[in-house]
């Protein structure tokens, strides 16, 4: 039995207006997959899962980059090549079936619907007898053509997202009884018309906790291979927008699917009013006096419409500018996104003191440049990007060369700071990773200005259907 694997992750902020090439990519083939693959990805989770079950599964290309703006078509077109290429030419077919790692909110230059664009390529390719599973971000937005193309899909139910792995292994098993069973399945859609970020969602606490934690029941009943939600991805304007209920399971009983999937998204919709943020939401002038007045240490305050983990810019420096000109001591910010900014740094050394201008680089917006002194404290690496750690005044920040993750307090450590010495951190992301939230002693959300803005009725939505909740409340389901 032979399985082919592929993956192909993007969550496209289009917000966001710089758009996303194929240099911002991290492209591995099989052999490199098997060896520098993430063990924590779910498609690893596939991988590991199909190895042990002694199916002679084929990793063939793999895709990722971190969420920013909008894929260029030629290089979404170059990824797509690459995984049909190896699909049709790699000669280690025939396939008796197709695992695929998706986000499931890509969006593209010119192209509507992209992952539903892949699978319909694949099928060209394949036919239509061979299943294909899917692994899913909660936060796809899932489409009809999607749920036509694929046989099953296995979506994350944690935020923040800790099941990457299993929710990979989760569709190597669906796919594993798929063929064990010879039995034809199908996917049930319900769309949910609702806009709800993350921050609004976590999984930790209710509503999002008791919605999701009901799923593993709803797998468990006779006639369902995996019961799902799919949130959607808030800082998209996508004609697909929304929210969704999704059930995967035996097409002979689509109409017991059908039910269940009813019942899940009216359960949902009926707690639509309780979606609401589980950390304090404030404006960043009361964020920054709730720092200078907290008794416990330390205070985590989320510059939230910069969150690059969401697509956003990540050179915004508001939130900098007012943690300096408004005296915090012994605090961190982390991190800025400046490729320039790191250049004239990596040509100081440690202890120098020198004017800099940081901010904007991507976004182009002059509001952004921000011009200090700052001493230079030294130079680091983690994981390929590279940083500047400077100071001015009581605040430590840091600049990057390229727009890179922040929710992980190891890479504060790696240049040198540990989070918890510092009484103030500002960081820019959104709810606050599980390290982050257990060092925390008060968690804020400053409600800034940018591309992951929180007050999502601020966004201008053009495509998006309408009516969609929040955004006009008064709506029926």
């Amino acid at each position: 039995m032979k399985i082919a694997l592929a993956g192909m992750g993007h969550e496209s902020n289009t917000f966001n207006k710089t758009q996303t090439g194929l240099e911002s990519f991290y492209l591995l083939d099989g052999d490199a997959f098997v060896h520098r693959g993430r063990v924590e990805s779910s498609a690893y989770g596939i991988f590991d899962t199909l190895r042990k079950s002694g199916v002679d599964v084929c990793p063939l290309f793999f895709a990722n980059a971190i969420p920013s703006g909008s894929v260029r078509l030629d290089a979404y077109e170059y990824i797509k090549s690459r995984i049909i290429d190896k699909l049709r030419h790699d000669g280690q077919g025939p396939w008796d079936g197709i695992c695929l790692a998706l986000h499931g909110s890509m969006a593209v230059d010119g192209l509507h619907d992209p992952e539903g664009d892949l699978l319909e390529a694949i099928r060209w390719t394949v036919g239509h007898e061979i299943p294909i599973i899917c692994a899913l971000d909660m936060h796809a937005t899932l489409t009809e053509r999607m749920a036509l193309l694929a046989d099953g899909y296995s979506v994350f139910r944690t935020a923040p997202h800790i099941d990457s792995f299993e929710t990979g292994a989760n569709a190597a098993n669906i796919m594993l009884k798929i063929l064990s069973e010879n039995r034809k399945t199908v996917n049930v859609l319900v769309k949910i018309p609702i806009l709800v970020s993350g921050e609004q969602s976590e999984t930790r606490v209710n509503p999002a906790k008791e919605l999701f934690t009901v799923l593993g029941q709803y797998d468990k009943l006779p006639n369902v291979l995996c019961a799902s939600y799919v949130m959607g991805f808030p800082w998209a304007d996508s004609p697909f927008g929304g929210a969704g209920a999704l059930v995967t399971g035996w097409a002979d009983s689509h109409d017991s699917l059908k039910s269940l999937a009813n019942n899940m998204a009216k359960a949902f919709w009926d707690k639509r009013a309780e979606f609401v943020f589980s950390t304090p939401a404030m404006t960043p002038e009361k964020a920054i006096e709730a720092a200078i007045r907290a008794k416990e240490h330390p205070v985590i305050i989320s510059d939230s419409a910069d969150n690059p983990t969401a697509g956003a810019s990540q050179d915004t420096t508001t939130f900098l500018r007012m943690m300096i000109e408004n005296k915090l001591s012994n605090a961190v910010y982390t991190c800025i996104a400046d490729p320039a900014a790191y250049r004239v740094c990596a040509g100081h050394t440690a202890g120098d003191v020198f004017t800099i201008t940081i901010g904007g680089y991507f976004s182009g917006k002059q509001s952004e440049r921000y011009t200090l002194d700052a001493m230079l404290i030294n130079l680091g690496e983690h994981e390929g990007t590279s940083y500047a750690v400077l100071q001015a005044g009581g605040v430590t920040f840091t600049l990057s060369n390229k727009r890179c993750a922040t929710y992980s307090p190891e890479i504060l450590r790696a240049l040198g700071l540990e989070p918890c010495s510092f009484s103030t951190i500002g960081i820019k992301a959104g709810y606050l990773s599980p390290e982050y939230q257990a060092m925390s002693r008060q968690s804020i959300l400053a409600l800034t200005d940018g591309d992951t803005a929180l007050e999502l009725a601020n966004l201008s939505y053009t495509k998006t259907p309408r009516p969609i909740y929040p955004l006009d409340i008064s709506m029926d389901f």
